[in-house]
């Protein structure tokens, strides 16, 4: 009775294979028996581990398009918001800690402080694919990156236009004057605030707008002119600062240009947080 009992069962088998059935999806089948398990993984890869694990992590290093679209009108955008929401934080700040209003402009016209914009777009393009991670991680990327912005572009304005915007000189954890510990964190928990926060909002936003509406085209190119001529006479503007610190004569059409439109009246009070030494 046994030996036929065990003969109908294998026959049941057979016949579950000839219609197109498997031993991976038949309930008969003892997940527990390495036989099977084998067999199983080597029918649906996906359920060995190692597998999942691999294509999970080639997925996020090649194909994880990040949380925003990284385009050139997404990051210019980016751009000018950033530079306008930093300036106004910065400006508040300012009057609540020191008391007082003092301009903390970066360019010579609007309301811009092109360090904090750049900020916004290198946050964005470190952060974008690491949304998912941990707080901590976002933070210690964050306060990396925003340190070395500070510092390089503290770097750039006293070697090219000896200007001198802020001195950390004296502060815990101070790197030559240009950046310290204290506002390495204040850059940690902007970048947590901007992936956890501000992103989110921002993805909602560019989605009700067509990048490739002629209207949008059109205020993106003349914006765009807008900046690049504000960032230009910025730096001749410095440069020229510079010169005449040292009591170097106007000698081309330009230098006149700035002289003119830029003098160290108009500059100082559109700068008032920044030192400009004579050019060497």
């Amino acid at each position: 009775m046994g030996k036929q009992t065990e003969k109908t069962g294998s026959d049941q088998i057979e016949a579950d294979e000839g219609r197109g059935g498997s031993s991976a999806s038949n309930p008969s089948v003892d997940p527990s028996s390495p036989h099977d398990a084998k067999a199983a993984c080597e029918e649906n890869p996906k359920e060995n581990p190692f597998v999942e694990f691999a294509t999970e992590l080639k997925a996020q290093i090649f194909h994880n398009q990040g949380f925003l679209k990284i385009d050139y009108f997404t990051m210019f955008w980016l751009f000018v918001a950033g530079s306008v929401i930093g300036l106004t934080v910065e400006t508040i700040y300012h009057a609540i800690v020191f008391g007082g209003w003092e301009s903390r402009a970066g360019l010579v016209w609007g309301p811009f402080s092109p360090i904090y914009g750049s900020g916004a777009v290198l946050l964005t393009l470190f952060l974008n694919r690491y949304y998912h991670s941990h707080n901590l991680v976002i933070f210690l990327v964050s306060m990396v990156v925003g340190s070395a912005i500070e510092y390089v572009t503290s770097w750039g304005m006293e070697t090219f236009w000896g200007a001198i915007a802020w001195d950390y000189t004296g502060t815990f954890g101070s790197i030559q004057g240009r950046t310290n510990f204290f506002f390495g964190m204040m850059w940690g928990m902007l970048g947590l605030v901007w992936v956890r926060i501000i992103m989110p909002v921002v993805k909602r936003v560019f989605s009700h707008v067509d990048s490739k509406n002629k209207v949008a085209r059109v205020l993106t190119v003349l914006m765009t002119l807008f900046m690049a001529a504000n960032i230009v006479c910025t730096c001749l503007a410095l440069d020229r600062e510079s010169q005449r610190m040292a009591n170097i004569p106007a000698t081309d059409p330009i230098q006149k240009f700035c002289d003119d439109v830029f003098p160290d009246s108009y500059l100082q009070a559109r700068f008032q947080n920044m030192t400009v030494t004579a050019k060497k």
